[in-house]
């Protein structure tokens, strides 16, 4: 695929005509019926249409961005998630991150938000959005921690936008240029933002055919503390009010990119896409996704509905023109196949949990990357314990002097993070001591109002398990049922509830009080 339709080589016969013989990339020989469907399927890829839908989403993006920046700045977050901690988890293949000196990281955020500024322009639009992505996307592999859907979707996002030609239209790098491109992208374009823009929806939605959802774990809890709110709030507490939030997130997750997509339903479709997303920004901590996505959607709707909107004037879309594999350049082919794959991938990622054994709401193992959202509650106590191999002795490290309060909040719900911090612990304590020590860690979790149970088996040694993709035989197995009733019990009372090993050091210590008569 090319950027536009007039750089692609197409030939002006028919396949009848010009008798070449060729495969196509869906194993199809040109010769049979299936060649001229997937000609024709090439031919409204390639097809130009106007830019102005993807140049609204390009502004609002931009703005958006550019807002995210600074209310991250203005409000401590920037500080509290990038600059304050110790700690930073990090992703896997991505430890070699440099952590940047607190001014860096300032002056970082106040680039991105001119950048989202330049972007929403169409002002320097290449330069922009490569710096843009290239910052957002260090932010997110830099804290895992600070994981979100959404965080996840502007990484995507950025790079796609570094790549498409949109500023050809309502850009100042369009007006500035002397000979003034098209302002027409390719219709491939366009179907692969409403792609990026579609997936979390339906995605989000097949994930919610989940058990605990549809018993209303862990949403029941959620609306329930939200019963005090002004009118509407003691609904939440309502049985029927729950269930029709239970179901109707599933049929508006897998019906809306439907109802947008067909003329006839499009009205009601980004009338219920405008109360979903206002009603979330209430309900849920999601920061700029609901705005993004409401601004997001139009992109379902006709190519020119801005001009047609503004009363502007209509432009020129060159004709149709017929494209054949056969006749493509080797660029376009390629191209072609990448986008094809790059669509593949992000469609196959969202079932990579299947690779996996046990719950992923419990195991975590799968759960980014994949549209997973308000699946799963989790309370969580953990205890590391660090026993020195040299004299056995065994003390509790304070995390609180590691971490800030919103790590702490959020890595032990991943085991991942938990054997992650576990090896920091190691290594600073190497620094320490020169000598290697055992961390072991009691980990209790409760998943969607369970009883809480280990997570992690408490005698393994976690300093001394590799990362990266193995297998975590130290993840327990959830066992709990899901309660009629919620858990309750405050996590400070938790160890008088669940029963707890022996850890190894303790089983040492009683031995040898055995053995000393005691």
């Amino acid at each position: 695929m090319q950027e536009d339709s007039s750089e692609v080589s197409v030939g002006k016969s028919s396949i009848g005509e010009s008798k070449v013989r060729s495969e196509s990339p869906l194993g199809v020989g040109l010769g049979q019926p299936g060649a001229s469907f997937f000609n024709r399927l090439l031919a409204r890829a390639f097809q130009p249409v106007d830019a102005a839908s993807l140049a609204v989403v390009r502004m609002g993006f931009g703005l958006i961005v550019a807002w995210w920046a600074v209310d991250y700045l203005l409000t401590g977050r920037a500080e509290q998630i990038f600059i304050a901690p110790r700690f930073h988890f990090t992703y896997y293949l991505f430890d070699w991150l440099p952590v940047l000196p607190r001014g860096a990281f300032v002056a970082q955020f106040w680039l991105m938000a001119v950048l989202g500024v330049l972007i929403a322009a169409g002002a320097c639009y290449r330069a922009a959005t490569v710096l843009f992505a290239l910052s957002f996307s260090y932010l997110f592999l830099l804290e895992r921690t600070n994981y979100q859907n959404h965080y996840y979707l502007v990484t995507l996002l950025s790079w796609l936008f570094a790549f498409l030609p949109l500023n050809r239209c309502w850009a100042m790098d369009a007006w500035m240029q002397e000979q003034r491109p098209s302002p027409t992208v390719s219709r491939w374009m366009l179907w692969l933002v409403r792609f990026h823009f579609g997936i979390p929806y339906f995605f989000g939605g097949i994930a919610k055919f989940d058990s605990d959802w549809f018993a209303g774990f862990p949403f029941r809890q959620t609306l329930h503390a939200q019963a005090d709110w002004p009118i509407i709030g003691p609904w939440f507490l309502q049985e029927w009010v729950v269930q029709i939030f239970i179901w109707g997130g599933v049929l508006f997750d897998l019906s809306i990119v439907p109802l947008l997509l067909w003329r006839r339903t499009r009205i009601l479709g980004y009338l219920l896409c405008l109360f979903f997303h206002v009603m979330n920004s209430q309900l849920f901590s999601i920061h700029i996704f609901p705005w993004l996505m409401i601004v997001a959607t139009t992109v379902f709707f006709e190519p020119d509905w801005p001009r047609r909107f503004l009363r502007a004037a209509k432009i020129a879309v060159p004709a149709h023109e017929r494209v054949e594999w056969s006749r493509m350049s080797m660029a376009a082919r390629g191209l072609t196949v990448l986008v094809l794959l790059y669509v593949g991938v992000h469609c196959l990622l969202p079932f990579r949990h299947w690779m996996y054994a046990g719950e992923t709401n419990w195991t975590e193992r799968g759960h980014h990357f994949a549209w997973r959202m308000m699946l799963r509650g989790k309370l969580i106590g953990v205890r590391y314990y660090l026993t020195d191999p040299r004299n056995g002795q065994t003390f509790i490290p304070d995390l609180r002097t590691v971490l800030t309060p919103l790590q702490m909040r959020s890595f032990a719900r991943d085991p991942e993070m938990i054997h992650h911090f576990a090896q920091f612990l190691a290594s600073d304590y190497v620094q320490r001591a020169g000598v290697r020590p055992e961390v072991r860690a009691v980990v209790l979790t409760s998943l969607n109002g369970r009883k809480p149970q280990l997570q992690i088996d408490p005698n393994v040694d976690l300093a001394g398990e590799p990362r990266g993709f193995y297998s975590r035989t130290w993840i327990t197995q959830l066992t709990e049922p899901l309660p009629v009733v919620p858990w309750t019990v405050p996590v400070q009372e938790w160890e008088r509830h669940v029963e707890i090993p022996l850890l190894a050091f303790q089983e040492r210590t009683r031995a040898n009080e055995i053995a000393n008569g005691n």
